[in-house]
């Protein structure tokens, strides 16, 4: 990515510099610097420093005037160029290492020289393995240390190099460099926009000049401030560094681009400048999704959410709930912000509307995750790690596992597949009980059958409430009604629902979606403007259920079961409970039901 510049205050032309020139400017007092990766080659900060390169690593010798055939080798040696495979530059790079006091060396892309190869290294070639095995000898050897020489492995991804250069006692340390912080952001918005010392005099000019110009009265005062105001304002244009809105504000653009490095927000900029535009709001947000999915797309979603919980018919009491996580994460009260939430119930209960609405009134990003698991050897692990590093770019953010179920079933299950799921489960848990993460990233499981998830996955710290989303109440399905009318920009003549409450009997809310659209259409078809009454029965009579009456029920008691919270149950769980066990239609449902009751749930 890109970096401040050390030396800013003496290159104001250049505030930001590559990692590279980083490198070149904070090793430039060291003896050698050496820079290496598998296209270019070996790089010198310096032409002296080359040379004293090829002398360290034997590949100069001093000619020898009384010797012909010893200066004939020399002066071959002197015409070949650098090698460039990695097992010809390391020991080359050793032997500098162990002959020169105060050297740097930064390998660049090192996971294509000491890769993974999955589990022991068992795909690794004779070639690889040498290259894995020097480089961590150069980890434990004191004659290198002694020397002062410090070595940088370069990669976008600590899954992908050897495990052996990663693991305890290895002497090579494991750095995270995570993407800005909304400080660096803004200071890095504010150097692409504001330009130079010249434009932010300008703007302090314009500010003054529109004071001006509001009291001054009509007439040729006004004429003349207005006129001087049009010639400040071409000044600015051409001292800035990108065109942007009038009504650009650098601290709201900084928010909106949380999970991108400074070099994507570089390229935001540039995509509005060629095509044409300016970096507005919703260019940005358009624009950050696209980068992100294409970064992070194999692990997960970036979404933009557009409904808030006031768009969410019934569950009265989970709304306010999640209202009280938004007030507290208002207040920066982390300790009131939950690890972890476990949304259980039927399909079409709302729970992905609810997830959505607390990212959105969160102002927090919103993703989906997606299952890591793959055929290639290591690539699971790798793509667990990627989405990990994902999710703590783009912190604050509101994590959404759907179908939690299938992809996080009981470590007990049969597997098959070396590990592989115990090792990527043990990743997940370790991010969920991270305190770090808490009012950062706030994970929701969603699930139809929460018994089939790993009780790990579901205690305390991980998923500090479980919260039941039965199917809607007789009280609830008209406010659902009317939510789905505004939602979709129905208009309706019917100003009371209620005699649709028993019509709408055991329905769910995506269930109630389907009918108020069809309802539309039946309207249309009788050649009416807006949904009245006779469309909308004609669509409820005319919807099929997708699921069954026993499914739901034992969705729902298994849901009970699981529930964490007393005051979060649903207000009619022991109605729910008691129809439940009349219709019998669940399996052993007497046994079920006494568990519920023997834990004072209803």
């Amino acid at each position: 990515c890109l970096v401040p510049n050390p030396d800013a205050a003496d290159e104001p032309d250049a505030p930001y510099i590559t990692l590279r020139k980083f490198l070149e400017k904070v090793w430039d007092e060291r003896r050698m610097v050496i820079f290496y990766d598998i296209a270019s080659g070996l790089q010198f900060l310096t032409p002296e420093m080359e040379k004293e390169f090829k002398r360290a690593a034997g590949l100069e010798e001093k000619a020898d005037a009384a010797d012909p055939i010893a200066a004939a080798k020399a002066g071959l040696q002197a015409k070949r160029g650098l090698p460039r495979e990695p097992e010809a530059c390391l020991p080359l790079i050793e032997k500098a290492l162990k002959t020169v006091e105060g050297a740097a060396v930064a390998i660049q892309s090192i996971h294509f020289i000491a890769a993974s190869g999955g589990p022991g290294g068992s795909t690794l070639s004779p070639v690889e393995r040498t290259n894995i095995e020097r480089l961590k000898n150069w980890g434990q050897d004191e004659e290198i240390r002694a020397k002062g020489n410090v070595i940088l492995l370069l990669t976008d991804q600590a899954a992908k190099v050897s495990a052996e250069l990663r693991q305890s006692g290895s002497g090579i340390r494991t750095v995270f460099i995570p993407k800005p912080d909304r400080a660096e952001r803004l200071a890095y918005v504010r150097t692409l926009t504001e330009g130079s010392e010249a434009r932010r005099d300008a703007a302090k000019r314009l500010t003054q000049l529109r004071a001006r110009l509001k009291k001054a009265r009509k007439g040729a005062d006004a004429k003349a401030i207005a006129e001087q105001i049009e010639a400040v304002e071409a000044e600015e244009a051409e001292t800035r560094t990108f065109a942007v809105p009038k009504d650009f504000d650098p601290e709201i653009f900084a928010h909106s681009t949380q999970g991108l490095s400074l070099r994507q927000i570089l390229d935001i900029f540039l995509r509005a400048s060629g095509s044409g535009g300016v970096a507005d709001l919703s260019f940005v947000k358009r624009k950050k999704r696209e980068i992100l999915n294409e970064e992070f797309g194999d692990v997960m979603e970036v979404v933009e959410p557009e409904r808030g919980l006031e768009d969410i018919g019934g569950h009265e009491h989970i709304k306010a709930y999640f209202a009280g996580v938004l007030e507290a994460i208002r207040r920066g009260e982390k300790r009131l912000v939950p690890m972890g939430v476990t949304l259980m119930g039927p399909p079409g209960t709302g729970k992905t509307a609810i997830v959505e609405a607390l990212a959105k009134e969160a102002g927090f990003n919103f993703v989906k995750v997606k299952n890591v698991r793959s055929m290639w050897v290591g690539e699971s692990e790798a793509k667990m790690e990627r989405l990990e590093f994902g999710l703590r770019s783009l912190s604050p953010v509101v994590v959404m596992n759907d179908e939690a179920d299938l992809a996080e079933a009981g470590r007990d299950s049969p597997r098959g597949d070396s590990g592989v799921s115990e090792r990527l489960m043990k990743k997940w848990m370790e991010l969920l009980s991270d305190p770090r993460i808490r009012g950062e990233i706030i994970v929701i499981n969603c699930t139809n059958r929460p018994d089939r998830i790993d009780p790990a996955l579901k205690r305390s710290g991980r998923s500090d409430e479980r919260i039941l989303m039965p199917m809607p109440g007789d009280d609830e399905r008209p406010a659902i009604i009317r939510v789905m009318l505004k939602r979709h920009s129905l208009p309706t003549d019917i100003a009371d629902f209620t005699p649709f409450v028993k019509l709408t009997d055991g329905l769910s809310g995506a269930d109630i979606e389907k009918i108020v659209l069809s309802s539309f259409r039946f309207a249309d078809e009788q050649g009416r403007k807006q949904v009245d009454a006779d469309a909308l029965k004609a669509a409820v009579k005319d919807f099929i259920p997708s699921a069954s009456q026993a499914d739901i029920d034992l969705m729902t008691l298994m849901g009970l079961m699981e529930c964490s919270s007393k005051r979060l149950l649903p207000r009619n769980a022991a109605d729910l409970v008691a129809q439940i066990q009349a219709r019998g239609l669940v399996e052993n449902v007497e046994a079920i039901v006494a568990q519920i009751k023997a834990r004072k749930i209803v």
